[in-house]
């Protein structure tokens, strides 16, 4: 029997020409995009719907004194502080209350976090990433009448969202190892996880505008819109996708060959987690350590920049929701550029993966930080630091070609595991990160104040990302880096 081989996509295309055909990774590429769209929609579209729900006619008055502090000359852009314009039942509650239950999903999301990377890789990781991603959504229904219960039920809600959630990175990443060639991974990888940004993009504004018009009563229009959004996608991936490739009944005999000739070897007998070999890498705390530094700059960003573009900048409910969304666009599309050359560079041997992975990330780190302190001597002009801040998420993008993929890299077999730890170790930035805000910021909204958060976030980019690059240290040998448990032949490929 003649051996075929395979190592490039177009060594398939033979049969696309034959009958039209459309490859089952790039179904599981789409719909896994779509599923992290819609968890990043379900978990982002409080912080917009949360202007409408709080009567702010109360304590208008209360924050009179920090109100306008800087930039006098813009303040042309911001409206009163009321509710006029918004649908919906209003509560009082206090910007600590406000910051309990903005903070509460994260509670949950920690959680099961290591988890779903242990289920998922012991059970399968279709039902985990479809199962939470449609808990999510169910209880994204719930939210208005929880609400209406009271804060109590409103915070169990959100902790029961989070811990929904809180399986679908892992799982996702899983599948990934299970799905995407050596020389395909960072754009699919990419490409899934870029979802997440198109949900914030998408997600703010409309949440913005449904808050204030007639549909449904308003601002809980906003999660039933995403709530369906997500059960409806849910019916989708449980039809179409399978959890390997071998079990997916109509992929072709050249696809099929194809991937699997483009992936790491697997042990025949699955082997147990190696925590101690996993905790003493150095590669795998470098891997941590970007990741922290990653979340805690990206979580900020994201939860408190519509705050300084209301206080510091002045603008408008409707040019701050764009705004806000504005960066995540520009951040998904550098991603995606990236992420198809760094794969272009892994098949042409130009330069090693260690390599490739740190320059990528170093970019994807420093850049952030030297954009974040431009903004600290940009006083008060709107334009320069918007652009700023596009441009700070515009480089953030090229991580997704950095530590983010160096999961499954690292270790296929237990990628869903190392996920797990590391974004459950660097989303504790998200409970972390807005009480830091909130420390600097409470003597008032000042240029000086927030310039302090700025410092601190760009210092934990730097700090990360020098770690990383330092420490992304492996030995390869035979196409692998064997660097945790090797006498186990547990690999952490590259």
């Amino acid at each position: 029997m003649q051996t075929v081989k395979v190592s490039t996509p177009e060594k398939y295309r033979s049969e696309s020409n034959r009958r039209w055909y459309i490859s089952k990774r790039y179904i599981l590429t789409l719909l896994g995009f779509l599923g992290m769209f819609n968890v990043y929609a379900m978990r982002v579209n409080l912080s917009v719907a949360m202007v409408a729900m709080v009567n702010r006619t109360k304590s208008s008055s209360l924050n009179a004194t920090f109100q306008v502090t800087e930039c006098l000359n813009l303040v042309h852009y911001e409206e009163k502080t009321n509710n006029e314009g918004f649908k919906g039942e209003q509560y009082n509650w206090n910007s600590r209350t406000q910051g309990v239950i903005l903070g509460s999903f994260f509670y949950g999301y920690i959680i099961t976090q290591l988890p779903g990377g242990i289920l998922s890789e012991r059970f399968g990781a279709k039902w985990l990433f479809g199962g939470g991603t449609f808990i999510t959504a169910v209880f994204s229904l719930l939210t208005p009448l929880a609400a209406r219960l009271g804060t109590a039920a409103f915070i169990t809600v959100r902790v029961l969202e989070g811990l929904g959630e809180g399986v679908t990175f892992p799982a996702i990443n899983f599948l990934i190892s299970q799905w995407a060639p050596r020389i395909e991974r960072s754009r699919i990888s990419t490409i899934i996880f870029t979802g997440s940004h198109i949900g914030n993009f998408v997600s703010m504004p409309i949440s913005g505008w449904l808050s204030g018009s007639d549909v449904l009563g308003g601002w809980p229009s906003v999660f039933y819109l995403f709530g369906t959004i997500g059960c409806i996608w849910f019916l989708f991936w449980s039809v179409l996708i399978r959890e390997t490739p071998s079990e997916h009944p109509s992929i072709s005999k050249e696809e099929l060959l194809f991937i699997e000739q483009n992936k790491e070897e697997k042990p025949k007998e699955k082997p147990d987690i190696p925590w101690k070999a996993i905790f003493t890498s150095f590669p795998m705390w470098a891997v941590i350590v970007a990741h922290v530094g990653h979340n805690f700059g990206f979580l900020i960003l994201l939860t408190e920049m519509p705050t300084y573009l209301s206080t510091i900048l002045h603008f408008d409910i409707k040019s701050n929701g764009l705004l806000s969304a504005l960066p995540y666009i520009v951040q998904a599309i550098t991603a995606l550029l990236v992420s198809f050359l760094a794969d272009r560079l892994r098949q042409s041997d130009r330069m090693s993966i260690t390599t490739i992975r740190k320059i990528c990330n170093s970019i994807g780190l420093f850049g952030p930080a030297v954009c974040l302190l431009g903004v600290t001597v940009s006083g008060c002009h709107p334009d320069l630091i918007v652009t700023l801040l596009c441009l700070s998420l515009a480089f953030n993008g090229f991580i997704y070609s950095g530590f983010n993929i160096t999961h499954v890299d690292m270790s296929p077999e237990f990628s869903g595991t190392i996920f797990g730890i590391t974004n459950a170790i660097s989303n504790v930035c998200g409970i972390i990160g807005p009480m830091i805000v909130g420390y600097f910021t409470a003597s008032g909204a000042t240029i000086s104040n927030w310039s302090n958060v700025f410092y601190i976030t760009s210092a934990m980019y730097t700090l990360s990302a020098v770690f990383y690059a330092i420490f992304l240290q492996l030995n390869c040998s035979h196409g692998a880096l064997r660097t945790i448990n090797p006498k186990r032949n547990i690999v952490l490929s590259v």
